[in-house]
């Protein structure tokens, strides 16, 4: 009897695992909390094998013609739609600082949203309804959240992206949306001259984690661009229409760039845990008058900097490369000597190329926060040592930004009034690394 025991469990754990006893596993009328969301902004190899890899599938389509049209092809009616008393409502509002999800009161019910949008499922579109901005650890960061739309049954997802406010579109695209009620995954489209230039099938779990995409091709080729998506059903049927074509879906790539930004997630945009870098607020170009194009990439170490020079840099022939790297080296197992070597080895192909490279010191970490919200590795022991081998090479430059006291606390680490998650300084943070890039910039151009 006590053999098979553990024969029994094993069958037991794989049927739960497939959801096998689950009878509401079809049933999404609102997003369901995740008690740990990934980190957005952690787009590095190891954290997407553990995370990413997991819930996310791409397949790309060649580039095809298309006529553009916003044609219905959706399911009929009563297969994707609320429940005959019921309608769909979507909801949006502006981005709270610091704010890492949103609480929905509706109707004696409560939803959670990780993104400023959200489509809830409610009998009477005009009762009352509050959004309170929560912190990571629920707590009220802002209450009665103003709401700037409300629309029922929407056809469409729709497009959060704000590449209408960047001055450059960024190298690497993150593709953001309210998610949709019942989509079990999406198809994006992005176009290029009217024509399909890359076409993503995603496939995201849980269901309150899937409001954005990491483009991990970058976007070199002059034109005009425009994305859109729709939502799919599980058994692959088409759920909804395709977004609408608008400015926030909408840009240009044009070469050359004057100014550019190479480096990381940190550089590449985003902020409290849950907000991609296709928001302004978390990106510091944004605080810089001057339009600087944004070359980083989430997750890259110095040496992957290194790797892509050629592909990415040298075609928007920059005159003046801002370079903030090494906090992906620190925080594993690469020791300051190699990151100074990659870093050296950059400066060097700037100096080739007639590239004025400005080295911006990296961001501390703060391992307490780190620990607490638990996204990704605790980092070395002597991450502060070999963080400061780096700077102290960066300070040895001919042109650097430094940036390290004025996002320090006492022990050296990360303000914690400055990110939430240890690791990505938020908008204030963001908006003292912009400001110091500016007054760079300023400095240099009275010069000539």
């Amino acid at each position: 009897m006590f053999k098979i025991l553990p024969v029994i469990l094993a069958i037991f754990l794989s049927l739960y695992n497939l959801h096998f006893f689950d009878s509401n596993k079809n049933n999404l009328p609102e997003a369901i909390e995740n008690k740990n969301p990934r980190n957005h902004l952690t787009q590095d190899a190891e954290n997407r094998q553990e995370v990413t890899a997991k819930v996310l599938s791409v397949s790309e389509a060649a580039p095809k013609n298309l006529t553009i049209n916003h044609t219905s092809e959706r399911n009929s009616p009563s297969e994707t739609a609320a429940p005959a008393e019921e309608k769909i409502l979507r909801l949006t509002w502006n981005v709270v600082p610091r704010a890492v999800k949103y609480k929905i009161s509706y109707e004696g019910k409560h939803a959670i949203s990780y993104t400023n949008g959200i489509e809830i499922l409610v009998k009477n579109s005009s009762s009352t309804i509050q959004i309170d901005a929560l912190d990571f650890d629920s707590k009220i960061v802002e209450d009665e959240v103003l709401i700037l739309t409300a629309e029922e049954n929407p056809p469409a997802p729709l497009t959060t992206t704000e590449f209408d406010k960047m001055k450059f579109a960024p190298l690497f695209l993150v593709y953001s949306w309210v998610p949709t009620i019942n989509a079990d995954h999406y198809e994006i489209q992005l176009f290029k001259d009217g024509e399909i230039y890359r076409d993503y099938v995603t496939d995201f779990h849980p269901k309150d984690d899937n409001f954005d995409f990491y483009d991990e091709k970058p976007l070199i080729e002059d034109g005009d661009y425009f994305w859109r998506i729709r939502g799919i059903a599980a058994n692959g049927a088409v759920l909804t229409e395709w977004s609408e074509q608008a400015p926030c879906n909408s840009f240009k790539v044009e070469k050359p760039a004057r100014f550019c930004a190479l480096g990381d997630s940190i550089t590449h945009g985003g902020g409290s845990i849950s907000v991609p870098p296709s928001t302004v607020i978390y990106n510091w170009q944004n605080y810089c008058s001057l339009p600087i194009k944004n070359l980083a990439k989430s997750g890259d170490t110095t040496e992957k900097m290194l790797n892509r020079f050629e592909r990415d840099i040298l075609p928007f022939n920059p005159e003046v490369l801002f370079i903030m790297a090494g906090v992906n080296d620190y925080r594993s197992d690469i020791v300051g000597w190699d990151s100074v070597t990659n870093l050296a080895a950059i400066r060097d192909k700037c100096e080739a190329y007639g590239i004025k490279p400005v080295f911006i010191t990296p961001t501390p970490l703060n391992p307490p926060l780190i620990d607490k919200v638990n996204f990704v590795h605790y980092p070395p022991y002597d991450w502060q040592e070999q963080r400061k081998y780096i700077c102290e090479w960066i300070k040895e430059q001919e042109d650097f930004i430094d940036i390290e006291n004025a996002l320090s606390d006492s022990n050296g680490f990360l303000r914690a009034d400055l990110a939430i998650d240890g690791l990505h300084p938020d908008g204030e943070g963001k908006k003292i690394i912009g400001r110091a890039v500016e007054n760079w910039l300023t400095n240099y151009l009275n010069r000539e």
